[in-house]
């Protein structure tokens, strides 16, 4: 492929669609395509670069991003308030010092309520393996984009903070899938909660009774809002 195509194969991809969908949309070969994502799967060498970064479109809908202008123009799917869930689907990706495979780690994100409702603990994986990864990752939302580590550590590490002032801890595997990520620079900068509150809607597993009781004692009676989206 010339640059021009390699250009356009890159940014299909980051807008989420897949090798098939790029192949089709360019007249190109489903192996050219692959060819090109693989060799674009640069990930950061342990202790000198960042991370790779990718959150499903539609993240920021979730967030206030007032206190973090810098990110506001980086996510090309903007969902309606209709669709608007509060959850956040991350995957990172970073170099392993003892293996040629990347090291590829997963969060599910309540920015509303719960914080980290799921951790997956890095797996190593060969670069097509990641970009096949990445697509079934994210197949239950409108694509993905990839975004700077410092913005998903404001994410990650930001809403394990407001989640555990709730009474909340991440989920077991959080700290070793945090640990891709490095440390945070600082409190994040991104507000979470809905409309200024902790808003909880339940998930399938979930004990609403205790949640709720939780949030009572965090916040008062009048500090949140729930929903119950699965009947008990």
């Amino acid at each position: 492929m010339d640059e021009r195509l390699v250009e356009q194969v890159q940014q299909l991809d980051q807008q989420g669609q897949s090798a098939k969908a790029i192949a089709r949309t360019l007249g190109v070969g489903v192996r050219d395509v692959v060819g090109v994502l693989n060799g674009a799967v640069q990930v950061s060498v342990s202790g000198r670069g960042e991370p790779r970064c990718w959150v499903n479109a539609g993240w920021s809908s979730s967030v206030d991003l007032e206190g973090a202008p810098q990110w506001t123009g980086l996510d090309p799917g903007a969902c309606d308030a209709e669709e608007v869930r509060g959850l956040v689907a991350v995957l990172v990706a970073a170099d392993s010092a003892r293996s040629a495979k990347v090291q590829v780690a997963g969060f599910l994100l309540d920015v509303w309520c719960l914080g980290v409702k799921n951790a997956l603990p890095p797996e190593p994986m060969t670069p097509s393996q990641l970009a096949v990864h990445r697509h079934a990752y994210f197949s239950a939302f409108e694509g993905h984009v990839q975004v700077p580590a410092e913005l998903v550590r404001a994410l990650v590490f930001g809403a394990a903070a407001y989640a555990r002032e709730l009474g909340f801890d991440p989920e077991a595997d959080f700290d070793a899938a945090a640990a891709v990520l490095g440390e945070p620079a600082g409190p994040s900068p991104i507000r979470f909660g809905r409309d200024g509150k902790p808003f909880y809607v339940n998930g399938p597993y979930d004990d609403p009774e205790a949640i709720v009781r939780s949030l009572r004692n965090a916040v008062g009676d009048d500090g949140f809002h729930y929903a119950l989206a699965f009947p008990e």
